[in-house]
């Protein structure tokens, strides 16, 4: 009897939720439409990539930028002034002392003071002694600006090196295109101010050399004149017979 009625029980509770189940279904259920659903992702997927796109766009533009930047970036120093410093040392060198200016109106002018095309027998002695003298002077003061240039030019052989090593050390550690061009300028200076170097020094030994030269054709000529007046025109010594 119990049995019976616990089973009734249970059916009814069983039913109770059925009906409640069935009542309840329209709106527990929630309706899915996988379309819509598949458009939507899509949409969300296009609208994601686009807003990738414009973030590596974003980036690409700030690295340009940055590179630009770089590139507009002037050196931090500059061996200009080392340079114009040792020109105008060398230039000092070259205009001091006694010898003749490597200029041309200066030149000629020292030429036709020191060595005239033509003498008169009128010179005496003193005369033609003085003006050796003044010949040896001026050989002796060029061959001296030249030794004194080879000197100078000696001593800069350790400074270029050091302003190599500099200019080398910019170069390699240049960050942008105006850096290295800048660096690469200063090395074609560098050049430029060996080979002013070089072309004053060669100047100075060939003024020093020609004006020995000189000197001694001048000496040569002098003596081939004294020669000639000291023989005379043989009338005034008679023969015995």
């Amino acid at each position: 009897m119990i049995r019976h009625r616990h089973r009734r029980q249970l059916l009814g509770v069983g039913l109770a939720l059925a009906i409640g189940l069935s009542a309840s279904a329209p709106h527990a259920l929630t309706v899915f439409d996988p379309l819509n659903y598949e458009q939507n992702l899509l949409s969300a997927i296009r609208a994601l990539d686009t807003v990738e796109n414009q973030i590596r766009q974003l980036q690409n533009q700030a690295q340009a930028l940055t590179r630009m930047d770089r590139n507009l970036l002037p050196q931090s120093g500059s061996i200009g002034p080392q340079l114009q410093s040792t020109l105008s040392s060398l230039r000092a060198q070259v205009a001091q002392g006694e010898a003749l200016a490597l200029t041309v109106r200066e030149t000629e002018a020292g030429y036709q003071r020191l060595f005239p095309t033509a003498y008169s027998d009128a010179v005496t002695g003193n005369v033609a002694i003085g003006a050796a003298k003044s010949r040896w002077d001026e050989a002796y003061a060029s061959f001296k600006r030249a030794a004194l240039l080879q000197g100078q030019v000696a001593d800069a052989v350790g400074s270029d090196g050091r302003l190599l090593d500099d200019i080398l050390g910019r170069s390699q550690s240049s960050l942008g295109a105006l850096q290295a061009s800048q660096a690469g300028n200063e090395l074609t200076a560098l050049g430029v101010k060996q080979a002013l170097q070089l072309q004053t020094l060669i100047a100075a030994q060939y003024r020093a050399e020609t004006t020995d030269r000189a000197r001694s054709i001048v000496a040569q000529e002098e003596a081939r004149q004294r020669f000639q007046q000291f023989l005379g025109d043989s009338r005034a010594y008679t023969p015995i017979r």
